[in-house]
């Protein structure tokens, strides 16, 4: 297809090749994906609201009270008013938590192993800063959209230094 350089199709193959093994490490410990996306943003990010974590757990916010209301159950995660925000609720992973998720990075580390496994360890780096560039630019790309369409022709024009 003209224009098509195969990038899309590319990334969604590897997607769905991660999908089955990830999805049977995650279960196999009793979380869902999304359970264990929410756990490991929490142990790199805690006091976030639950807007903020169903943003960088890659949910809608509707959905997060699904995915954070079993993990305050069993104790993995704990909701806190904000101190300087009393209304404002943070949430954060709990000791619990952080083993459950220790306990799994074996497992999530053998899927990520295999995947990089044609890599050498500077060109799975280089791959991970690549991919990072990537999503800034589908982020930048967003942002220009929403402010409109003469804000994405100048974003366009001037692309991010990185």
């Amino acid at each position: 297809m003209p224009g098509d350089r195969g990038f899309i199709y590319l990334i969604k193959q590897l997607e769905m090749g991660v999908r089955r093994p990830f999805f049977e490490a995650v279960t196999s410990y009793g979380l869902s994906w999304a359970q264990y996306t929410a756990l490991t943003v929490l142990h790199r990010r805690p006091g976030l609201t639950s807007s903020e974590l169903a943003r960088r757990s890659f949910v809608r916010p509707q959905s997060m009270a699904e995915t954070l209301t079993p993990l305050i159950e069993q104790g993995f995660a704990r909701r806190d008013r904000n101190p300087e925000h009393g209304r404002q609720i943070l949430l954060s992973i709990t000791p619990a938590g952080v083993s459950k998720i220790e306990a799994m990075a074996q497992d999530v580390r053998a899927i990520e192993d295999g995947m990089l496994s044609h890599f050498t360890e500077e060109e799975a780096a280089l791959f991970a800063r690549f991919l990072r560039r990537a999503r800034a630019g589908i982020e930048d790309t967003e942002r220009a959209s929403a402010r409109g369409p003469s804000a994405a022709r100048v974003a366009d024009e001037q692309p991010p230094e990185r």
